[in-house]
């Protein structure tokens, strides 16, 4: 019996021992955070240009300790965004939700064990989960121009006014959009409505789960390229909105974010580009990124998508009076190269607007989940010491806090200009004619399918699969008959080349 109660001692000691601390290390520069990321000792789940969020074994004289045993059954961690002067009303307010581990004057880092836990009111917070963060890497250059696109600009010019304020109208008129409230559910079901118009786009409701509980979807519609349909540019903005209060129209935030993306959608989808370009509404974002983060994580880790560049859309209609419209770009070091390509088309296309880089410390939006997962992604701001005073709040209204569609409009152009330039705009696309030279029948397909062309001569085939991955090639000349009962149901590219160059989009079906 002693022999017993001395090992179950031994075993409890060495759990403690080994167990992982959850600690913060502060950031110095770049360099450092390479090599912070090049440490075997510790797994680092948050990054930012000031410090990691890590789990370690070990310890040394640059970790500060959160937690000991960290992420046990139930606890979640938290950065609440809240300034000094309101953090002990933030504190009082969720004791019974959470325990602060760390407070600057900027952030608290709290530790929950309840879904309950709110964000402070102007503010937000990120949910840090037991995941490995990753560093964004480029993967290839960007493009730097030095004079408008006549075609680029005219896709600028077709961002229309009204349907940015119909939209925002539309989102503000529920009222509230909170993650999992009714109306949060039909946002997200019409705003895939507006993406189902758009005929040649796929799109999808992808589930968003927040510790057990259902969510409103993320709405993803995907335009697939000619070229290059496995590189994809992507846009996104944010469905939810949140108050204390529980009214919360969310007209700025994000109602504002949710028009320019389907404003860049509208026109986009009428042309053909080279790259895939994704179009998404993220659930969830208030109280954490969740959304976004899921969706990110799953990008990388479950289909490895290669994604150029991720451009966020949230809040961009409160133009602080007095001021010129100008744009605060927010994005961490890692991802200086799209930061500089953003800059470097707004110079030429709106030499007179004011485009800066600042060091946001005070809230976070989805550019963070695709930069956690290793994607290079920005957000384009509003002036970050002057955002609209409304948000979070029954007052979050076109009027009082989106009193600038001037100023959308030209976030939008921004958009519209930085997502068709980097999906490279394909001027060999095939006429409507041609397009309907090649047939595909059935489609939604499940056994075989049938492919007719007018088209003279041997014709290469390709069929593509979401991973960018080749499962069939073959030729034929005038018509064939294709067994596709070994592929998986999902949804395919065909693409066909021979006179001409066609990509067809294929559903395979259970």
């Amino acid at each position: 019996m002693k022999r017993t109660l001395l090992l179950l001692l031994a075993f409890c000691i060495s759990s403690v021992m080994f167990a992982d601390n959850f600690v913060m290390i502060k950031v110095k520069d770049q360099q450092n955070l390479q090599e912070l990321f090049n440490r075997q000792d510790i797994k680092i789940h948050y990054y930012n240009d000031n410090f990691i969020l890590a789990t370690t074994e070990s310890m040394d004289g640059n970790m500060i300790l959160l937690d000991e045993n960290s992420f046990e059954t139930n606890e979640n961690y938290y950065i609440v965004y809240c300034k000094e002067d309101a953090q002990s009303e933030y504190i009082d307010r969720e004791k019974n939700n959470a325990v602060v581990l760390y407070g600057d004057a900027n952030i608290l880092i709290v530790k929950s064990w309840n879904s309950n836990l709110q964000p402070a009111k102007n503010d937000g917070m990120v949910l840090i989960t037991d995941k490995t963060a990753k560093l964004p890497v480029a993967t290839r250059d960007f493009p730097t121009i030095t004079e408008e696109d006549e075609k680029i600009r005219g896709f600028m010019d077709e961002v229309a006014v009204d349907n940015l304020i119909a939209t925002v109208q539309h989102l503000q008129d529920y009222q509230s959009r909170y993650y999992n409230s009714e109306n949060a559910y039909n946002a997200a079901d019409w705003i895939q409505g507006q993406f189902d118009e758009l005929l040649i786009l796929e799109t999808e409701q992808f589930p968003v789960d927040y510790l057990g509980n259902d969510c409103a979807p993320n709405i993803i519609a995907i335009q697939y390229g000619t070229k290059n349909p496995d590189q994809y540019v992507v846009c996104g903005s944010h469905l939810d909105s949140y108050s204390l209060s529980g009214v919360c129209p969310g007209a700025d935030d994000n109602a504002t974010g949710v028009a320019s993306v389907l404003e860049t959608a509208r026109i986009l989808s009428q042309y053909s580009f080279e790259r895939s370009i994704i179009y998404c509404a993220f659930g969830a974002e208030e109280i954490g990124l969740v959304g976004s983060s899921q969706y990110a994580e799953y990008c990388a880790d479950v289909m490895g998508y290669d994604i150029v560049g991720y451009f966020n859309n949230d809040m961009n209609g409160y133009l602080n009076p007095g001021d010129e419209i100008h744009i605060d770009l927010i994005y961490p070091n890692s991802v200086e190269p799209l930061g500089e390509y953003y800059m470097n088309l707004a110079n030429v296309y709106f030499p007179e607007m004011q485009v800066r880089h600042v060091n946001f410390q005070d809230g976070d939006s989805d550019h963070t989940s695709f930069n956690e997962n290793g994607y290079m992604g920005i957000y384009p701001f509003e002036d970050y010491q002057n955002y609209s005073p409304y948000i979070h709040s029954a007052n979050d209204l076109i009027g009082p806090s989106v009193n600038s569609f001037e100023m959308s409009q030209r976030y939008t152009q921004m958009n519209v200009a930085c997502v068709a330039t980097l999906a490279v705009l394909d001027t060999e696309s095939v006429s409507e004619n041609e397009m309907n030279a090649v047939t595909m029948f059935p489609n939604p397909a499940q056994n075989t399918l049938e492919l007719t062309t007018e088209f003279a001569g041997n014709n290469e085939v390709q069929i593509i699969n979401s991973l960018g991955q080749i499962v069939k090639e073959f030729s034929f000349e005038s018509a064939t008959t294709v067994d596709i009962e070994d592929l998986n149901a999902g949804v395919y590219l065909v693409k066909i080349s021979g006179e001409n160059a066609i990509i067809k989009k294929l559903v395979v079906k259970d």
